[in-house]
């Protein structure tokens, strides 16, 4: 697999990941335990048909209403695609946007869940990203190590795109693309590979990169074009 250019510095090898009663504190902020039962009320567990003998499976969550944001490597090529929401309940979901260079992709999924806010995290944040092990889903922590330029191979594999993102120290293991990182209860960027030459670090994508996909998208499927 090529290896992306990062801030034009650093080289790194990535592995795409889709896989077969607290209150606040006193200034408005979030307690930790209430910015992780947002994060986790927000997220949905996302499978996708179509590519592959068995789902590709992926995480989500909710970052506008009705609209569930992942990551396109998850869902490109899919005739079907389900999310589980935080309550265990399945549903269906439909492609409303794709952008498959910088591998983030929109659904519109029929539920009255609460959204997270978009925001951003500065370098040294910490905060939770949902993932789902064995069935269940489980809070997870990060830290963001650096805020750079990502040079990383489109989902086709057929050039780079250049993304602003994250580089995280988390234990990201497959099945885990698309879950979004939450800090203080506020959307801040989407896994989308981790390092093969470090252990426990990965990438996300800032989830400024998907302003354009959020301002456009309607409710009508798109086409999600051809398996990666």
């Amino acid at each position: 697999m090529s290896t992306p250019n990062v801030g034009g510095r650093r080289r790194a090898a990535l592995l795409l990941l889709a896989a077969l009663g607290t209150v606040g504190c006193a200034d408005g902020t979030p307690s930790a335990t209430a910015s992780a039962q947002r994060a986790l009320a927000a997220a949905v567990r996302v499978e996708a048909d179509g590519c592959q003998e068995r789902a590709s499976v992926g995480a989500g969550s909710f970052v506008a209403e009705e609209t569930v944001l992942t990551v396109a490597h998850v869902v490109a090529g899919a005739n079907s695609v389900r999310v589980t929401l935080a309550d265990g309940t399945s549903t269906s979901a439909q492609i409303i946007a794709i952008d498959r260079h910088k591998d983030l992709a929109l659904l519109h999924v029929e539920s009255d869940t609460a959204p997270l806010p978009r925001g951003s995290m500065g370098v040294g944040a910490t905060g939770t990203f949902i993932v789902y092990r064995d069935g269940a889903a489980s809070s997870m922590p990060f830290r963001a190590i650096s805020f750079v330029d990502i040079d990383a191979p489109d989902i086709d594999q057929d050039g780079s795109s250049m993304r602003r993102g994250y580089q995280i120290k988390a234990a990201v293991e497959r099945g885990d693309s698309g879950a979004v990182l939450v800090v203080d209860g506020v959307a801040t960027a989407v896994v989308f590979a981790r390092s093969t030459a470090t252990g426990e670090k990965a990438w996300a994508v800032d989830i400024g990169e998907a302003r354009s996909l959020l301002d456009h998208a309607g409710e009508t499927p798109v086409d999600a074009g051809a398996c990666p």
